[in-house]
């Protein structure tokens, strides 16, 4: 018989060894400059070898989809609370956590950012592409889209997994020019403007 306690304990032992290269990267962030932190000094700060990092990470840059899996918890956790089964409402909700988070965030998570596009995204992620850097954003977003198409509120000619990919590129291109403006303006403002126009070509309207 499977030792169930060894199964239970096992995520959590993998989600706390992710949380402590993460927090160990920023804490380096917070210190000096991305370009010159390696990812040896990311896991002599953690305490763990070179293998734990890349099977978590990939690269330097992947340490960008943790977070982004972070906001997409948040996101979650904000439509639970919200109760609203209203697609327009729960994707008003992805769109205001993303710029909630991250207008939150300190240097070291921008610097990450600015660097991860500096590099370019398939080259700085090495094995992942573009839509990986967000993966569990794009499956919320997707599975809003699918539930809307499902109830009539949303168009349904398009797949939603590809609706989704236009509302996540979208909401992240706009994040990705407020960062190259180093955080100038307002984030919430220039998201929920380009929610809106993406919502404005998606919703079904009474003719």
């Amino acid at each position: 018989m499977p030792d169930q306690t060894s199964a239970s304990t096992a995520p959590r032992k993998k989600r706390r060894a992710g949380d402590v290269l993460y927090d160990a990267a920023l804490s380096l962030l917070a210190e000096r400059p991305y370009n010159d932190i390696t990812v040896e000094d990311i896991c002599a700060a953690a305490g763990v070898g070179r293998a734990t990092f890349f099977r978590y990470y990939g690269s330097k840059a992947g340490l960008l989809v943790e977070f982004n899996e972070r906001l997409t918890t948040h996101a979650r956790e904000a439509i639970a609370r919200a109760g609203t089964t209203s697609a327009a409402d729960q994707l008003r909700l992805v769109q205001t956590t993303l710029a909630e988070q991250w207008s939150a965030t300190g240097p070291a998570v921008r610097e990450l950012a600015r660097a991860f596009l500096a590099e370019g995204s398939v080259a700085a992620l090495g094995a992942h592409d573009d839509a990986s850097v967000h993966p569990q954003l794009l499956t919320l977003v997707s599975e809003i889209v699918t539930a809307g198409q499902q109830s009539g509120e949303l168009d349904s000619r398009l797949d939603p997994r590809f609706v989704a990919w236009i509302v996540v590129t979208a909401l992240a291109g706009a994040t990705s020019s407020w960062l190259a403006r180093n955080g100038a303006g307002a984030l919430a403002e220039s998201t929920t403007d380009t929610l809106g126009v993406l919502l404005d070509g998606v919703l079904n309207r009474p003719s």
